[in-house]
């Protein structure tokens, strides 16, 4: 026994040996592959070695290693996770799987293996830097930081790693030690491709263009496949005041010879029913609080329901406020940073995208490639570095308006434009902006304070010429400037030298840093009047000047980068400050400056000026922006050609030769099956003129399932954009009453005056009592709600705190017999004489067959002091609050079917009311009300259950209740 196994063991040496040499020449083999990049061969021979040898680690590292290295990180995932079950402390393993998570977007694990790495091995070169990169991804630059310098550590020659370490310099502003990075880099890697566009980005940074394009230009020359230089050049070339428009033109035009497949690639074919939902795709690396983000919120928000599935492809990882906004909007949001081109352009063509949008052009985060696969029927252009032709063909429209590219300039455009009736934007201030504009700063400087807060890229050496003619045309004037490059000694001097030559101290500059956003807006309240930068203008800081009531005054430049500032003037009803000609530029500062008073109520109303505008008007904008993406949809379905879509003030929309306007086919666009259907519209009287500032009312006036009589007593609404809306009918200087002529109490503060005495009264809530004041008296027409004739139905009463709610509801109770809803403001601390409360209105209401239902917006006062902050200012005492008053309990069994979805319909629109929206749902048919549960998501698809065909509202013509009122207000008074 003894003797045999003696036998066997001496027999089993030189297998193992056998083994183990065979097991070394194949890792060699596989290595020789892998180094040389032969992957395709590599891999075969690693999957060779795990079925031989199954309890060798190696085999299945090196296998999940060159599936990673060749794109499949999903499934090098599985491989390494075995290598490590065999070899759990190996820590190349533990650094690759770290880089394959990190590949598939799986962050948090990415970042638990090449910690675990780095435990073993702080020296680890692989993982500081994937750590780093994770890191910078998620704005921890200090960790990055701490990383990247790690990595340099253990090897200080690494030129990757000190390109990284720069690219983080610039993202923190620190451009000294970007430039000490980059510079010494460059000189010793001449032909280093990725330096040379890195510095160049840089250049282009700190304004040094001629440098930065020489430097592009090399990089290109050097390797000509690379899009990403070229692309970085086209941008750049924009800030360069010494190209002209057919330069430019000349320069996008070249991605499409260069870059683009040489054959066109076959475009994927999905429905082509015009009249069924779209799916549109957002390729994006700016929807989060960026200037992307915050320029499609608001259209987004108010795009039609059932009409679009939106498709986010997001290029960034940051989860911020705008971003969370945006979230709830998308079908599906698709975080895509560690996605290859080829495997993006996949991803679309199999969700299947209609309409792809790219928002990122050539800037940060660029996904041209994938564009230029044409992964969808139809591609358009829209926010997103956008400031010329993308120069890709594979792009059928650029979305624009009648500013940025006036008529004449299609030629300059490879896309076909879509010309917008208002801004091509849509403005929506963060909800952190919350600082007034304060007073204006020159009555307490004795001097105007200029300002721009652009980057500070877009200021060159022409402009501050102008600038500085301008300053020596006001005497004392001073100019602010804020931005990263600030922080630059050598840039600070640059131009202070250059305003210098011109004849400007130092003295007069101001140039500040970088600061967080919030504080950055905060700063115009320093400001009087916002310079815009030439020949690249402002976007988003225009609209911030405005929203901070600094009016900015701008020279459109050559391109449609250079006109951003004069699309969002005009369209905010100020064309006046767009200058034709740098004479003119600074005649409207000058005429501004002169006038300190003026200046000063410009100040204190341009906000609402610029909320009330097309600018802001998410409602308008998403009609608009539905019937753009409708239109080209249709063609698309005719089988034509992308064309010119050129939209009129009105709203109406012309393919260019086409006779007539884009008429959309008439559709369902069911909410997973659930459709409101009515005949007819909701009617809706609101006394106040508080309906007109409502985004929901503004959506069911585009939709046509309501039409709105407005009175407005103290004319507070006439610079309201829904009092021009199709289906309103605006009466200001007027009020509901008794019929006899009445009596308006203006106050100084418009929103407390009204046809009830203000009350004088130390007590009143602090915000109220200034406000309060009265300044005069003034007669106002009266209408008894009674004494209206040819009024179809009244659905939807609307009444104010600052008139006669109990007069007006005494002379209407023969009209508001039918009434579904009564919305009526109540106090409960008193600021005016007679007002109703809540024990008068119900009253009535009861009396009149309502029933009290809820307080709906309570309004709280604070009594705590107002230098405590706003967000610690706690308010407990009720002030105000909406009562809502139903139909009695009698009077809901005795509706119509019609009047149940009406009335259902209503509270789920403009209050968000489900349980009685579905309560009264039921009253008129089961399955409706279940196909509503399961639309809000309150409940599953029942098995078997198939969502009925539904027709969309159809409202039929009502006769008009214009003239009536007419007559009332012209011949009664």
């Amino acid at each position: 026994m003894s003797k045999r196994k003696r036998r066997n063991g001496t027999a089993s040496k030189p297998n193992r040996q056998v083994r183990a040499d065979q097991l070394e020449s194949l890792a060699n083999d596989f290595l020789i592959h892998y180094r040389a990049k032969q992957l395709d061969t590599a891999v075969p021979l690693a999957r060779e070695i795990t079925e031989r040898y199954p309890r060798a680690s190696f085999g299945w590292k090196a296998l999940g290693t060159a599936l990673m290295e060749s794109g499949d990180a999903q499934g090098a995932v599985a491989q390494l996770e075995h290598a490590l079950e065999l070899q759990p402390d190996n820590n190349e393993t533990l650094t690759n799987l770290g880089k394959a998570l990190q590949q598939l977007g799986r962050y948090e694990e990415a970042e638990a293996r090449l910690n675990q790495a780095l435990e073993q091995d702080a020296d680890n070169y692989q993982a500081n830097m994937h750590l780093a990169g994770i890191h910078q991804q998620r704005g921890r630059h200090d960790r990055a930081l701490e990383h990247y310098e790690r990595s340099l550590e253990s090897l200080p020659d690494a030129v990757l790693a000190k390109m990284r370490k720069a690219s983080l310099m610039v993202e923190r502003r620190d451009y000294d030690q970007a430039l000490a990075i980059l510079e010494p880099l460059a000189e010793q890697h001449p032909k280093a491709v990725g330096v040379l566009t890195n510095l160049a980005n840089l250049y282009g940074t700190m304004g040094r263009f001629d440098e930065a394009e020489a430097r592009y230009r090399r990089a290109i020359d050097l390797q000509p496949d690379a899009w990403l230089a070229f692309s970085n050049y086209y941008f750049t070339a924009h800030y360069n005041p010494r190209h002209e428009p057919d330069t430019l033109f000349a320069i996008g035009r070249q991605w499409q010879q260069r870059y683009a497949p040489t054959v066109r690639p076959e475009r994927p074919a999905t429905d082509r029913s015009a009249a069924r939902p779209l799916r549109i795709g957002l390729v994006s690396a700016g929807l989060k609080t960026h200037p992307v983000g915050q320029m499609i919120l608001g259209a987004l928000e108010h795009l039609p329901k059932g009409q679009f599935h939106l498709y986010a492809y997001s290029d960034s990882l940051v989860d911020d406020a705008t971003a969370r906004r945006l979230k709830p909007l998308m079908e599906q949001w698709h975080e895509v940073p560690h996605t290859s081109h080829p495997d993006l352009a996949r991803m679309i063509r199999d969700d299947a995208i209609d309409i792809l949008i790219d928002m990122t052009g050539h800037t940060s985060g660029s996904r041209l490639p994938v564009i230029a696969e044409e992964p969808a029927p139809l591609i358009v252009k829209w926010v997103g570095g956008l400031f010329n032709t993308t120069g890709v063909e594979a792009v059928d429209y650029l979305l624009s308006d009648v500013v940025e590219t006036p008529q004449g300039s299609d030629d300059h455009y490879l896309e076909k434009l879509i010309r917008l009736p208002d801004d091509y934007i849509c403005y929506t201030p963060p909800r952190h902006l919350t600082d007034d504009p304060g007073p204006l700063p020159a009555l307490e400087n004795g001097s105007i304070t200029l300002g721009c807060f652009n980057n500070p890229a877009k200021i060159n050496e022409v402009l501050l010429e102008q600038w500085a003619t301008l300053m020596h045309q006001l005497p004392g004037s001073r100019l602010l400037l804020k931005g990263g490059q600030y922080t630059n000694a050598d840039y600070c001097d640059r131009l202070y030298w250059v305003m210098e030559e011109h004849g400007i101290n130092r003295e007069r500059i101001l140039l500040e840093g970088p600061a967080p956003h919030k504080e950055l807006v905060a700063t115009y309240r320093r400001v009087d009047i916002a310079l815009d930068p030439w020949p690249y203008s402002g976007g988003l800081t225009t609209c911030e000047a405005l929203y901070m009531g600094v009016p900015v005054v701008t020279l459109p430049g050559p391109s449609f980068a250079g006109r951003h500032s004069a699309t969002h003037l005009v369209n905010a009803g100020l064309p006046e400050l767009v200058a034709g000609d740098w004479e003119e530029y600074r005649q409207r500062v000058i005429e501004l400056a002169s006038d300190l008073e003026s200046l000063g109520r410009i100040r204190q109303h341009l906000r609402q000026v610029l909320l009330q505008s097309p600018v802001c008007d998410g409602p308008r904008f998403a009609h608009h922006l539905t019937i753009a993406l409708r239109g080209i949809w249709q063609r698309h379905c005719e089988g034509k050609a992308p064309q010119t879509l050129t939209f009129d003030k009105e709203g109406k929309a012309w393919f260019k030769g086409e006779q007539k306007p884009v008429q959309l086919p008439e559709s369902d666009f069911p909410e997973d099956g659930f459709q409101w259907r009515f005949e007819g519209k909701i009617i809706a009287m609101d006394n106040g003129s508080r309906l007109l500032n409502s985004e929901v009312v503004g959506q069911m006036l585009q939709r046509g399932t309501m039409e709105l009589i407005a009175f407005d007593p103290a004319s507070r609404a006439l610079q309201a954009p829904l009092k021009k809306q199709e289906g309103v009918h605006y009466y200001p200087n007027a009020t509901l009453g008794d019929g006899a002529p009445g009596t308006l109490y203006a106050c100084q503060d418009p929103e407390q005056s009204g046809t009830l005495m203000p009350l004088q009264d130390e007590y009143l809530p602090e915000g109220v009592k200034n406000g309060n004041r009265l300044l005069t008296r003034l007669p106002i027409s009266t209408v008894s709600l009674n004494k209206i004739e040819g009024l179809p139905s009244l659905d939807w009463l609307v009444l104010d705190a600052m008139n006669d709610s109990v007069c007006i509801l005494e002379h209407g109770g023969d009209r508001l017999c039918n009434t579904l809803l009564l919305q009526v403001r109540v106090v409960f601390q008193p600021t005016h004489d007679r007002q109703p409360n809540l024990a008068e209105v119900s009253h009535w209401a009861t009396r009149h067959g309502f029933r009290f239902y809820r307080l709906n917006d309570p309004q709280h006062c604070s009594l705590l002091p107002c230098d405590v902050s706003p967000e610690e200012r706690q308010a407990t005492e009720l002030y105000s609050a909406d009562a809502l008053f139903l139909p009695s309990h009698e009077r809901l069994q005795e509706l119509t079917p019609a009047q149940c979805t009406k009335l259902a319909f209503l509270l789920h629109t403009a209050f968000g009311i489900r349980d009685m929206a579905y309560r009264l749902l039921l009253n008129e048919d089961q399955q409706l009300a279940e196909q509503y549960l399961i639309s809000q998501g309150l409940v599953s698809m029942l098995d078997n259950q198939l969502p009925a065909e539904s027709p969309a509202v159809s409202p039929k013509e009502e006769e008009t209740i214009a003239d009536e009122l007419d007559r009332l207000l012209n011949n009664d008074f």
